[in-house]
């Protein structure tokens, strides 16, 4: 069972202090870059991420936490973690970033990784760094323009590799020699180099290596520091003459060749591990033999022996996550718990039961999975249905859980065969119509437009158009289309094209819908269109020219004068059910929202460019949710049928459940995946 990590912040809303309390829902695990253990606390094990953030085991890697965010940056990749062995509240931490503009560099932090600083290196693709065990001060990092030195502990940095050197750039591994700081092997996307004097002087040792060896990883024998290992592209290599020549060691395949980093077990020098792109391999030999140990899918990018247990070696892996061996790397198990890193992509939520949610993740083993306790267990929903293919996710009043497609069309879960299936079918008159006109078809050309082909069973047509939006009432059910309004008074099985007053074909993009039916919202590019009447007739109403037009729309939950719009430009807020608008700028950017939520008498928004913000005015004023869980991008926001309780699924951090005071949460089944742990205060930003 998990222990529930609480964690509060402080947030202002006017003069008046709320808080939120957030508890992580899973699912377990994600893809793990980095892993570094204390020296002198050998039970505690850090864990780098690919979006900066840093998280935190004190028992060998059987639970984990949250510490913080070593950069601001969403796309930083942390590239290694170095302790210092003086004092493990001491860290450094380097990364390069993956989107637009230079990024990167070195990053410190003196509380065991809850608050981080940039320490040198700004703007630089940092992708190697160690530390001197013979002197901690001193610390070396690989960028793609050179070698750079600190004899301070990052307080200032030299270059000390040759300016403008075609050959000595594009660094990619770092080792410093145990017992003599002056030494340094580095290596590069095209072969090693060494310094013997601090970087005076420089030479290269590729003595006995395949030539174009891009060397990802290089390791000095803690036992004989002459013994040097080096991992390339080409494959794993051993110097017993401090790199005067290397010699390829052989056992490990050829198509293993992407060996990402090498460690070896203090206590027994001769058991030296291989992170590679097949698995995880080991030698008991010196690299004299080699065998692998897990399966030959395993993606592994890290590997560490955690000294804290006996027999105990960690890996951080491509999708798994971080799995465990105690028995010295022969046999691994999942050693996720309190690690939720997962990428969700959209989520649903059953309105009738507070525990049932579906998430669909990428870079998973499992892409579709499904909790029906509230994240306490996890359990996969397929086959039939890849992540990249599902667009968002709808629980309907059938109990199936419906996905509409990034393609077009809909699929439904089938829970009593276990897969999923294309469902729906279009009918009718218009539908005919529509299809002639270019619209949803069976087949469709392959240089643009739709060519008609032979109708399905009964008449039909399968349901191609894609789906952007879903609505239930007690007796119909609605489909937001490009290729108009759809209604299904069949549970799905058939639907046809319902007219939007004289508007057959109107693209739609959003629709909301009343339990009795009656009440029916409609947002398309051409504006809002409202029925009270079941779709008898329509009245339409428009946002400020300046909004670009809506692409959402929703209501205050028990307050259907009180309306919410997302746009190109931020949020639309109208207290007279559609008749006047005005933007909410006070506090919310004017920029897209990905995402709203409205539960109880707050709001919150997910915005595309990072971050939520939440208003507890109904909109009037806003503020950022501060924290380095809230500062990132959430693909989606969720209120729940609980006053006060939303579900947010984070783009790295997996799903959250975020309480404000004075919610019902606690007695209606939202109490997390387990025993309730004392609440600390998550890291603000610029402490």
């Amino acid at each position: 069972m998990r222990k529930v990590l609480l964690i509060v912040w402080l947030l202002s809303a006017g003069a008046a202090a709320r808080a939120q309390s957030w508890k992580p829902l899973g699912p377990p695990g994600g893809d793990v870059r980095a892993l570094a253990a204390d020296p002198s606390r050998p039970a505690r094990i850090f864990l780098g991420t690919a979006d900066g953030h840093i998280f935190k085991s004190e028992d060998s890697g059987a639970h984990w936490t949250i510490a913080g965010r070593a950069s601001s940056r969403l796309d930083a990749v942390i590239t290694a973690i170095v302790v210092d062995p003086r004092d493990g509240n001491v860290l450094f931490a380097s990364s390069w970033t993956r989107g637009a503009g230079a990024g990167g560099g070195v990053f410190r932090s003196a509380d065991g990784g809850r608050t981080w600083k940039a320490a040198g290196l700004a703007g630089q693709a940092v992708r190697a760094l160690a530390l001197a065990a013979s002197d901690p001060n001193v610390l070396v990092a690989g960028t793609l323009d050179g070698v750079y030195r600190s004899l301070d502990a990052s307080q200032s940095w030299q270059r000390i590799s040759p300016e403008h050197s075609e050959e000595m750039r594009n660094f990619d591994s770092l080792a410093i020699d145990p017992r003599n700081p002056q030494i340094v092997y580095a290596g590069t996307f095209h072969l090693p180099w060494k310094t013997a004097d601090g970087g005076r002087t420089w030479k290269p040792i590729h003595e006995g290596m395949i030539d174009d060896s891009d060397v990802m990883s290089l390791l000095i024998d803690g036992s004989d520091s002459k013994r040097v290992y080096a991992s390339a592209c080409s494959g794993i290599y051993r110097s017993d003459n401090a790199a005067a020549q290397w010699r390829k060691i052989q056992g490990i395949p050829y198509t293993a060749r992407r060996t990402y980093a090498i460690a070896q077990d203090p206590k027994l020098p001769g058991n030296v591990y291989a992170a590679t792109s097949e698995g995880l391999w080991k030698t008991a030999d010196g690299g004299l033999s080699w065998k692998r140990t897990t399966p030959e899918f395993w993606v592994v990018n890290t590997v560490v022996v955690a000294e804290g247990k006996p027999g105990r070696v960690l890996i951080g892996t491509e999708e798994l996550g971080v799995l465990a061996s105690d028995d010295g790397g022969e046999h691994f198990e999942d050693a996720n718990a309190g690690f939720d890193h997962r990428q969700i992509l959209a989520l649903g939520l059953e309105a009738k039961r507070p525990g049932r949610v579906l998430a669909v993740l990428a870079h998973a083993p499992e892409p579709i999975l499904a909790t029906e306790d509230n994240g306490r267990t996890w359990s996969p929903l397929g086959p039939g249905l890849r992540a990249e293919q599902a667009l968002r996710v709808y629980a309907a009043p059938d109990d199936a859980w419906w996905v509409s497609l990034a393609r077009g069309g809909l699929m439904r879960y089938d829970a009593g065969k276990m897969i999923w299936k294309a469902a729906g079918r279009m009918v009718g008159e218009s539908t005919d119509a529509a299809i002639g006109a270019g619209h949803a078809s069976p087949s469709q050309g392959t240089q643009g437009g739709r060519k008609p082909s032979a109708k399905a069973r009964n008449g039909a047509w399968a349901l191609q158009d894609v789906v952007t939006d879903m609505a239930f009432s007690s007796n119909k059910w609605y489909a937001a289309t490009n290729g108009g309004l759809l209604v299904s008074a069949d549970r799905g099985v058939t639907w046809r094209l319902k007219p939007v007053g004289p508007l057959t074909s109107l693209p739609v993009e959003s629709v909301r819908v009343s339990a009795d039916g009656r009440r029916i919202r409609v947002v398309s590019l051409r504006g809002l269109v409202f029925s009270e009447d079941g779709g008898e007739s329509w009245t339409w109403h428009d946002l400020p020219l300046q909004s670009g037009g809506a692409l959402t729309l929703d209501a205050r939950p028990g307050d259907e004068n009180t309306l919410i719009a997302t746009a190109h430009n931020g949020l639309y807020i109208s207290r007279d059910a559609g008749k006047t608008w005005r933007q909410a700028a006070s506090g919310l950017p004017s920029t897209p929202v990905q995402d709203f939520a409205a539960t109880g008498g707050v709001f919150v928004a997910s915005m595309q460019t990072g971050g939520l913000y939440v208003s507890s005015d109904l909109g009037r004023t806003w503020d950022r949710v501060p924290g380095t869980l809230a500062d990132g991008f959430f693909a989606a926001v969720a209120a729940s049928n609980v006053p006060g309780v939303i579900f947010a699924a984070s783009a790295t951090e997996g799903l959250y459940l975020v309480e404000w005071p004075g919610s019902t949460a606690s007695n209606t089944g939202y109490s997390g995946r387990g025993e309730q742990q004392p609440a600390r205060e998550e890291a603000q930003p610029g402490n």
